[in-house]
């Protein structure tokens, strides 16, 4: 009986390559508005926006895009479906409690494999503390999944805040009324976002 050749062992697939690469993979979903009023949303969004923007920003970082991340808004599914079906290894889920002049933001980094912790954090602030939040937030995203990454990129991390928060503020509820997709809503857009670049000039964002 002739015996069979031994082949030498496989180079590593194309498709193990890429499953290696999807380790560094995060989805955000859309924080939830916990005020009591319920009518935070727009700000909400905004701080969504505002933390896949800068995570999208790392090239190492694989970043589920805003529409994919979004169709999940107000759904409350298992997180391993989610990252299933976002194909990403974790998720970054939260709310958003604004009340007068304070914030109480609250984040966690879920892995999508098992739906286990990786980092959680509370921060009640000052509201405008709430750029600072956001890097944080993001740092700490970034030294979870790649902490290698947050080290190189730690200085780059720190993107200049708008030099008002009543701009942001009007930026992201310009934002967010654009995404109803109305005329009169469009027309309110206008509105804010000009609002925006009265009150900064220089919100390069809001001009565009």
């Amino acid at each position: 009986m002739a015996m069979k050749s031994v082949s030498p062992t496989a180079a590593p697939t194309q498709a193990s390559v890429v499953e290696v690469a999807d380790t560094n993979s995060v989805a955000v979903l859309p924080f939830v508005d916990m005020s009591p009023a319920k009518d935070q949303e727009y700000f909400t969004d905004g701080l969504t926006e505002n933390l896949l923007h800068a995570l999208a920003q790392i090239q190492e970082l694989k970043v589920a895009g805003r529409t994919s991340s979004f169709s999940f808004k107000g759904k409350n599914e298992d997180l391993r479906e989610i990252g299933a079906t976002l194909d990403v290894a974790h998720v970054l889920e939260g709310s958003v409690q604004k009340a007068n002049d304070r914030v109480r933001v609250t984040a966690q980094l879920i892995r999508a494999s098992d739906g286990f912790h990786m980092w959680s954090q509370n921060y009640t602030r000052p509201l405008e503390d709430i750029f600072a939040i956001q890097d944080e937030i993001t740092e700490n995203v970034i030294g979870c999944i790649q902490p290698g990454v947050y080290a190189a990129e730690h200085d780059r991390l720190k993107r200049k805040p708008p030099q008002s928060l009543d701009a942001w503020e009007s930026f992201v509820r310009g934002l967010f009324l654009y995404s109803q997709h109305s005329d009169a809503s469009t027309k309110d857009s206008l509105k804010m976002l000009e609002r925006a670049i009265s009150l900064d000039p220089c919100y390069a964002q809001a001009h565009g």
